[in-house]
């Protein structure tokens, strides 16, 4: 893919943990966890997401916006690898992930 957007909706009611796999074409897959403390809405924990991918994933290949509630992921240049994002792990009650 070249652009991923995810989507975060709802408040979190407990404490939980959400798990992002980004794979890139040809490479390990790198993830990114982000901790959630009750209270937690979809904006605050869109922001916490950015904040973990810009730190874990660095700058390289790929480029990070938060927009809100929406984290989008995209390619940093044409020579970047395709890539593919997915929800490993989502245990916080009231709380959902849509990645488009």
């Amino acid at each position: 893919m070249e652009t991923t957007k995810i989507q975060l909706d709802g408040k979190a009611r407990l404490a939980g943990t959400l798990t992002i796999e980004l794979m890139p074409k040809g490479q390990p897959a790198k993830f990114v966890l982000v901790d959630v403390i009750p209270g937690t809405d979809s904006k605050e924990l869109a922001r916490d997401l950015y904040k973990q991918m810009t730190l874990t994933l660095g700058s390289g290949s790929f480029k990070f916006n938060q927009s809100g509630d929406k984290v989008v992921i995209e390619k940093a240049n044409q020579s970047a690898p395709a890539f593919s994002v997915r929800v490993v792990n989502l245990s916080i009650l009231g709380m959902s992930v849509l990645i488009d």
